[in-house]
């Protein structure tokens, strides 16, 4: 069978990416015969001397230690994004190992996410796909100031994480007070690509995910007016508001600062649009796995009302 290519370079020759085949890592380069067996992620046994090819329409193999199906997708996953797979750091739920990006401000989540969750058990047949959304902006006000750097982190159906960054050129100048709250400064953004084409590849980014936003009365007015102003299709999702979520929790600090510091979330880069973006999808899941009330869910169309308001006031 055609191997599944692994969109990073041969360890060996850095000229060729590389591709599994079988049960083995290999590097097609002509002058390279770079070629690697690799472990069960949920099991560490070795792969190494599976017999059986992989079936053309399955693309998994069965571990021969602890008998699960490994879908190469999630291997190639694993190996693209350097996810860490722990073995001393278990799931609660099912006592799985977790895996986790030790590059970013991201906290350890189970193998078998989506089907082990807090909202779903292994049985369980609900598919939620999450993105987690972040703006840096001029200022406060979206009918007059301007996004510099959009976050986004999605979590699809099957548990795969997106990452979506991008810093953003602005019309105007950042001012020295808003590059000490952000740390983006005006050459940071001198040949950042302007907002229109961000807005576009994001509102793709999106799709039908459910949105979940610390403030989502701030955030999700940037959003749309960025949406509306350049005539893109608004977004049709669920909304998710951390912060209301803290507030109806009885959080005596609700701000994304106290909340970190709280829960133990590790948020390095605080006031950049990703860091956000991470540090709100870890408190997320500490509220979905231990709920003390519903998660607190709004329309998109919620928003308009308040952004056509706006927008008036701003022509």
């Amino acid at each position: 069978m055609t191997g599944l290519a692994i969109n990073r370079p041969c360890p060996r020759c850095n000229e060729s990416t590389l591709t599994i085949q079988d049960n083995q890592l290999q590097c097609h380069a002509p002058a390279c015969d770079f070629s690697s067996g690799f472990d069960c992620p949920i099991c560490e046994a070795s792969l190494d001397d599976i017999n059986a090819s992989i079936e053309e329409n399955d693309l998994s193999l069965m571990c021969p230690g602890c008998r699960n199906r490994i879908g190469l997708r999630k291997i190639k996953y694993l190996i693209e994004n350097s996810m860490v797979v722990d073995y001393d750091h278990r799931c609660t739920l099912c006592n799985g190992p977790t895996i986790h990006r030790a590059s970013m401000n991201l906290g350890h989540r189970c193998f078998f996410f989506p089907k082990c969750s807090g909202q779903t058990d292994l049985f369980g047949t609900i598919r939620e796909s999450f993105v987690f959304l972040d703006f840096e902006t001029t200022g406060l006000e979206p009918n007059h100031d301007h996004i510099i750097e959009v976050g986004a982190l999605k979590i699809d159906e099957d548990g795969y994480e997106h990452i979506f960054q991008e810093l953003i050129q602005p019309p105007v100048s950042i001012s020295p007070k808003i590059t000490q709250i952000t740390g983006i400064d005006n050459d940071m953004v001198k040949h950042a690509r302007p907002i229109e084409p961000v807005m576009r590849q994001l509102r793709e980014f999106i799709g039908s995910s459910k949105l979940v936003i610390h403030n989502a009365d701030f955030d999700m007015l940037w959003l749309l007016i960025g949406l509306i102003r350049h005539d893109i299709p608004l977004v049709d999702s669920s909304v998710i508001c951390t912060l209301k979520w803290a507030r109806s929790n009885g959080e005596s600090h609700a701000s994304l600062g106290a909340l970190t510091k709280k829960y133990g979330i590790g948020h390095a880069n605080a006031h950049r649009a990703l860091a956000d973006a991470a540090a709100t999808r870890e408190l997320f899941f500490i509220f979905d796995r231990n709920p003390k009330t519903p998660r607190p869910i709004l329309e998109s169309t919620h928003y308009l009302a308040q952004v056509k308001r706006l927008l008036r006031h701003s022509s």
